[in-house]
């Protein structure tokens, strides 16, 4: 199957997830009451809200110029921004976010950069993406235990798979990093579980591509154990870019004219639906994080605010910047078959 078929099959898959999942939000309400609250939601802290989703996409493009610029190639900041849109467009249109690398790495190609550099740079921001958000959480429930407790409630467990998986993540990363030996250890101990499993039939053949692929991450692990100031200074902009994701929520709460919780438990509460949503297989998290959000949101604003809280926030964070990573996605393509012909001219 071609891969814009599997776009296209994804996109179908997300449009009927989230008429689903929009049916059981709403069947009980009133849509007035709805449609009421956000016709009145105000426009200043709407604007702040958007401007934060286009802050997180763009904190993303700076990352990555930042950890390019240490390897000397000297690319342009709307250069990399571009790559951040183009990730953020793949991400939401496959399952697990799981084409927004391998476009990144495409694309970069195409204007000059190698594929170990951006392979480098695209694990090194992964590796403390996840890790922000870890630390995060860690913040959280160190000193804001009693509210985690009090609004995570029956979905406790989900966010605990949530965080094990992050941090597992952050492990298996962290020994590729560190030791060599111990990461094809590893990965030749999943080969042959799997192998048993008989999931994996050919257990010499997978061992071979895991060679090649464990190949490929030797310079990103030479690079990141030697760059520590780079490291800190791409933690503290994914800071800003993990909080400038979860903020979009606190404008839409101020918006609607929410009082009674300040934006850090707005941000806090926003945190907890990532974590519990990033673990699910679907494109952009469509459907789960809609549902997700209302049931955590319901109690702090009342079911039908939270369902049009839910509607602007998404609005916000998501379906406007799938649009504009759309646009700037068929830009980059255009750029490219541009200069395939005048390359080809010459």
């Amino acid at each position: 199957m071609g891969k814009n078929k599997k776009y296209y099959l994804n996109v179908i898959f997300m449009a009927v997830l989230l008429a689903a999942v929009f049916y059981v939000l709403l069947k009980d309400q009133d849509l007035n009451d709805i449609l009421n609250a956000m016709r009145g939601a105000k426009k200043f802290d709407m604007i702040l809200s958007m401007f934060a989703a286009l802050v997180y996409v763009i904190m993303e493009g700076v990352s990555m110029q930042i950890i390019l610029h240490s390897l000397d190639f000297k690319k342009q900041g709307l250069k990399c921004v571009k790559y951040s849109f183009i990730g953020f467009f793949f991400n939401a249109i496959t399952p697990s976010a799981s084409g927004g690398q391998p476009m990144q790495v495409y694309y970069m190609h195409e204007e000059g950069i190698n594929a170990g550099a951006s392979s480098v740079t695209l694990l090194f921001w992964t590796i403390i993406y996840k890790v922000v958000l870890v630390v995060f959480e860690l913040y959280v429930f160190l000193f804001h235990f009693d509210f985690a407790v009090k609004y995570i409630g029956g979905y406790m467990w989900l966010f605990i798979i949530g965080m094990a998986v992050n941090v597992v993540s952050i492990v298996l990363y962290t020994i590729i990093v560190f030791s060599e030996t111990g990461a094809k250890k590893l990965a030749y101990m999943g080969t042959w579980f799997l192998h048993k499993l008989k999931i994996v039939r050919h257990k010499e053949k997978a061992e071979k591509k895991l060679d090649a692929l464990l190949d490929s991450y030797k310079e990103g692990a030479v690079y990141m154990r030697t760059h520590v100031k780079v490291a800190i200074i791409v933690f503290l902009t994914t800071c800003v870019q993990r909080i400038s994701y979860f903020a979009v929520t606190w404008f839409v709460y101020r918006a609607l004219g929410g009082s009674g919780f300040s934006a850090l438990e707005i941000i806090m509460l926003q945190s907890f639906v990532s974590v519990c949503i990033d673990i699910l297989p679907f494109p952009g998290g469509v459907g789960a994080n809609e549902g997700f959000f209302v049931a955590l949101f319901a109690p702090v604003m009342g079911h039908s605010i939270a369902v049009s809280a839910m509607l602007l926030s998404r609005g916000s964070s998501f379906y406007v910047l799938v649009i504009v990573s759309a646009a700037v996605s068929m830009f980059a393509q255009f750029q490219n078959v541009r200069r395939s012909k005048c390359q080809n001219t010459r």
